[in-house]
């Protein structure tokens, strides 16, 4: 007498509900499984976009910085920094880059009447806000003329422009830095990185609000005093010509200093891609051991079932007596397999996906969850 599927079905969910406590231990290991496989990946797949976006936010994929390299420690004769002079070779030396701009970087107290405020005040080129993709939100940002002429003008970031000027406005106002009056001429847009920060509840963006930009030559000719650039950023035109200008450019700074590398050259398409060849690898390990769960969920379930076996013993004996076939006693008990599996497989997931916001609220991190996520689980 062949069992039909439906009479399996019948017979597999009745045995499942008549033994509810060995179902809810078999099925557990596979939404803990499950589970753990969506919250992981999801929480991988936020860390790259994350990532991404703050690369877009500081000026896209087609940036490239220059900055000391300190990985390098070996004693050499070679300058660690760039002056003026060094920068307008290398610029005139990469007619391909879209925009070029460089920065002499240090600390002050900016005092405006009574108030005072410790600020990093940068030296930078006009393209600075082309390189970074960040406009002014009132008055202007620096020009060639301010560049050529060495002017006694500055624009500050929003939290700069709180803490001096609180509600007043700032435009045509005179600061002090370093016992020099620069007039504001522009205040910067206050820069947020959208969605959830990557740093607890702070703002990841937060240290460019808190920070103010000169022409680089009245940087260096008249508060500072010292020719000692920190770092040249640049830009390509796209984002497919950056790694061909980044191999250009640290050419062309490898000659200037003999070929030791006493600089690092990063280039933000790069980074992206090692960055998305990291994320696959973690997805694989992660994958790996979450599917750990799903192993040793598994294995319960076989146990359980090969107890279940022995306990029918002499069930499946009368139906083999009645004319039930191997095959019809072994989907009888594989459909009721299936049935503890898919039942804790749709728990997983749908626990998986509940705990996303649970997990992101806890951590302060957006959870991006896949559809191939849950085809993996």
């Amino acid at each position: 007498m062949a069992i039909s599927l439906k009479e399996s079905l019948v017979v597999g969910f009745t045995d499942f509900w008549s033994r509810k406590i060995r179902s809810f231990v078999t099925i557990i290991g596979i939404v803990l499984g499950t589970m753990s496989i969506i919250v992981v990946l999801s929480l991988v797949n936020g860390i790259n976009k994350k990532s991404l976006e703050w690369m877009m936010e500081r000026g896209g994929l087609a940036r490239i910085t220059v900055q000391r390299n300190w990985e390098f420690t070996e004693d050499t004769s070679e300058k660690r920094y760039f002056t003026l002079k060094e920068f307008y070779l290398i610029r005139s030396l990469l007619p391909e880059a879209l925009y070029f701009s460089a920065e002499v970087r240090e600390w002050f107290q900016a005092a405006f009447q009574d108030k005072k405020y410790w600020t990093g005040v940068y030296g930078v080129l006009p393209d600075f806000s082309d390189v970074e993709e960040w406009d002014v939100e009132s008055g202007r940002f620096l020009n060639e003329f301010d560049l050529r002429e060495a002017n006694d003008v500055i624009c500050i970031g929003s939290q700069v422009k709180e803490e001096l000027f609180g509600n007043k406005n700032p435009l045509g106002e005179y600061i002090t830095v370093s016992n020099r009056r620069l007039q504001v001429i522009g205040v910067m847009e206050h820069r947020f990185l959208k969605g959830n920060s990557t740093f607890g509840n702070e703002n990841a963006l937060a240290y460019l609000n808190r920070r103010a930009y000169t022409p680089i030559s009245t940087m260096i000719h008249k508060i500072t005093s010292n020719d000692v650039i920190n770092s040249i950023s640049l830009k390509a035109r796209t984002v497919e010509e950056a790694p061909e200008l980044r191999q250009h450019l640290e050419a062309v700074i490898l000659n200037l200093r003999n070929g030791q590398p006493v600089f690092s050259i990063e280039s933000a398409q790069e980074e992206a891609v090692e960055m998305e060849k990291n994320a696959q690898r973690f997805q694989v390990i992660f994958f790996l051991i979450s599917t750990i769960s799903l192993l040793v969920g598994g294995i319960v379930i076989m146990n359980i079932m090969l107890a279940s076996i022995q306990e029918r013993t002499r069930e499946i004996g009368i139906r083999i007596t009645v004319g039930a076939r191997r095959r019809d006693i072994f989907l009888q008990f594989m459909v009721q397999t299936v049935l503890v599996t898919t039942i804790g497989g749709i728990f997983g997931i749908i626990l998986g996906l509940s705990l996303l916001d649970v997990v992101g609220k806890f951590l302060d991190f957006e959870l991006v969850a896949g559809g191939y996520m849950i085809l993996i689980a």
